[in-house]
């Protein structure tokens, strides 16, 4: 009898077991997660349930899924960047999937999606990352209404072809959903990218003069993009002295950038290399995938002005370290692998 009244008081001395939600803003919420609405991840907290927005989530650790906890320090660490950024990413991928296939409760499976989405985002692999945007959208559209798929890769014609028929036959039940803009604005991408640079740019005609200022913005730099690529040199220098100042706020990354093309093309290539190592150096949490590229390119242009190999390839390898799986890593990586490349 005394066994079991010992028994019995320390259960009920031992602290209870709870989850815990820690916000961007290093805010810590203890409590019992029971599900997931509209707006987040819903804990019951002191005597009452709040919602947390998933983007506002830092990480969280549950008595349930004790691997959770290590997905959501290898996936911040990834985030984090440095050498090891793909190393930690490739361990929160195996992590969350497996937690994904362990029965888990259906909050659980919208928080790996969701999380898989970004990891995919930012590790440069579009489609996947297009796969779980949908697989977010289909169980809670509200959750993806903030989200930006990333830019289709320019030398994957196979993979956006296969993205832009997902895309289509997504579009078709999307109606009015809250992602659907996005959809759309991704399937444009797609299909620019997919015609001939004369022909598209007469698409974008009618996006340059939208009353929504993303819109407007995103057709100037989609313009840019087309008439380098187009070789109409003199009119893009025009198109982008125009748009800077609408650009500048809240682009400030893709002004540097396309300064360093036209002088590039001018053959000016210090001034070049000066403007494309802006981007890493003043905006490189702004877009990994734009960074990348950009040090890349500052690689190139510095090779193009003799400069000394050392600092081309600390350049080179600055992409191919801290931005693995993007377009401008890989090029990096190639011109790193050239005969003629500069040596450490």
């Amino acid at each position: 009898m005394w066994a079991l009244t010992a028994t019995a008081a320390l259960a009920a001395a031992a602290p209870a077991r709870t989850d815990r939600i820690r916000t961007q803003a290093g805010i810590g919420y203890d409590g019992k997660i029971v599900g997931m609405d509209a707006g987040g991840l819903v804990l019951e907290y002191a005597g009452g349930k709040r919602t947390v927005p998933l983007a506002d989530i830092a990480s969280i650790r549950v008595d349930q899924y004790p691997d959770l906890e290590k997905a959501e320090d290898a996936y911040a660490k990834g985030l984090a960047g440095g050498p090891k950024a793909a190393q930690e990413f490739a361990e929160a991928e195996k992590l969350y999937e497996s937690l994904g296939r362990q029965g888990a409760a259906p909050w659980l499976r919208v928080l790996v999606s969701s999380r898989m989405y970004k990891l995919y985002a930012e590790s440069g692999r579009v489609q996947e990352a297009l796969d779980a945007y949908l697989a977010l959208a289909q169980n809670q559209p509200t959750l993806v209404a903030g989200l930006k798929l990333p830019r289709p890769r320019p030398d994957d014609a196979a993979g956006n072809r296969k993205m832009l028929t997902k895309v289509e036959a997504a579009l078709k039940s999307a109606a009015d959903k809250p992602y659907a803009g996005e959809l759309k604005q991704f399937r444009l991408t797609l299909v620019l990218l997919e015609g001939k640079p004369e022909e598209v740019l007469l698409l974008l005609e009618p996006f340059l003069t939208s009353d929504n200022p993303k819109t407007r913005a995103w057709a100037m730099l989609k313009q840019l993009d087309l008439l380098f690529a187009a070789h109409r040199i003199d009119e893009a220098e025009q198109r982008l002295n125009q748009a800077a100042g609408v650009l500048a706020r809240d682009h400030p990354q893709e002004v540097a950038f396309y300064t360093g093309r036209v002088l590039a093309e001018r053959d000016q290539h210090v001034q070049a290399a000066l403007q494309f190592m802006r981007v890493p150096i003043l905006y490189a949490d702004k877009d990994r995938t734009r960074t990348a590229e950009a040090l890349w390119r500052a690689g190139v242009a510095m090779k193009a002005a003799k400069l000394p190999d050392g600092e081309i390839s600390k350049v080179l390898n600055e992409a191919v370290q801290n931005y693995p799986g993007t377009a401008g890593a890989e090029r990096a990586k190639q011109e790193l692998a050239r005969p003629e490349a500069p040596k450490g």
